[in-house]
């Protein structure tokens, strides 16, 4: 039910941005200018300054190819927050406690906002030489364990939101950054298939990562968890050895959130 205001207290430029989001989120579709003009009947003008505004801060993204628009992942990071920020990271603390236990690496756990991973959460080693993530701190995503394992099982309008045109050149770190979205591509395939993603040196020399996805009831990753270590000790046969461990761990978290979630 809406609340009682006064025409007073209202601002039209808020309520038509408001619309407009409401309008694009019920669509469930990518719309161009003309359009949104047409179903809200704003002058074409007003809905270009609104979405130009709403595209700057990622509430909207406009597709490359067909110039139109459809709602940005910002909206769903803040969805996320919302409903699962709480309950996840209680469910997820544990668990990380357990993993920093067994594995004596830096554990982490963070979610996709856009094109970077938040760290939201973290174990660190007790190790002299070890990863050093900040809570807060933000990764290129597709460059990150965490990343990598979110992305690959967003649903493929999501994942086209983010990135839209496969032959985009990605920002490069090291000589083991992936470069391009095609491979990007390529390399999702094989992180569905092996349930797991690994990041070699990829965003920063001398630093590993082995990273899985928490998932909700509906299939779609809204979290991450990772080991992280130093090359020189966190290395391929360290990560073989865990990486089982670190699968079921995902699954035990990914299903107590979503049986609390459907009490």
């Amino acid at each position: 039910m809406e609340n009682k205001v006064s025409k007073k207290e209202k601002i039209k430029s808020i309520e038509k941005a408001l619309d407009l989001l409401e309008l694009l989120l019920n669509k469930e579709k990518e719309m161009s200018i003309t359009e949104i003009s047409k179903e809200l009947h704003m002058g074409v003008s007003t809905v270009y300054r609104i979405l130009t505004t709403l595209k700057c801060r990622n509430y909207i993204v406009q597709n490359r190819q067909t110039s139109k628009y459809m709602l940005g992942a910002k909206l769903f990071t803040l969805d996320y927050k919302v409903q699962n920020k709480p309950n996840l990271i209680k469910i997820v603390m544990p668990f990380l406690h357990k993993l920093s236990q067994s594995t004596k690496e830096t554990i982490n756990f963070g979610i996709l906002e856009g094109r970077e991973v938040v760290c939201l959460s973290k174990i660190e080693s007790q190790e002299a030489l070890k990863a050093d993530i900040r809570i807060g701190e933000k990764l290129p995503t597709h460059c990150s364990a965490i990343g990598k394992s979110i992305l690959a099982y967003l649903p493929e309008w999501e994942f086209q939101m983010l990135y839209d045109n496969d032959t985009e050149k990605l920002p490069v770190f090291t000589s083991n950054s992936i470069p391009s979205v095609e491979k990007l591509k390529k390399c999702l395939v094989k992180v569905r298939k092996r349930g797991y993603s690994i990041d070699r040196e990829e965003f920063k020399i001398g630093i590993n990562c082995l990273g899985v996805a928490i998932m909700n009831n509906e299939g779609k990753a809204i979290a991450g968890i990772s080991v992280t270590g130093p090359s020189s000790r966190f290395n391929l046969t360290a990560m073989k050895k865990i990486k089982s461990s670190l699968i079921n761990i995902s699954n035990d978290i990914s299903n107590q959130f979503n049986e609390i979630n459907n009490l």
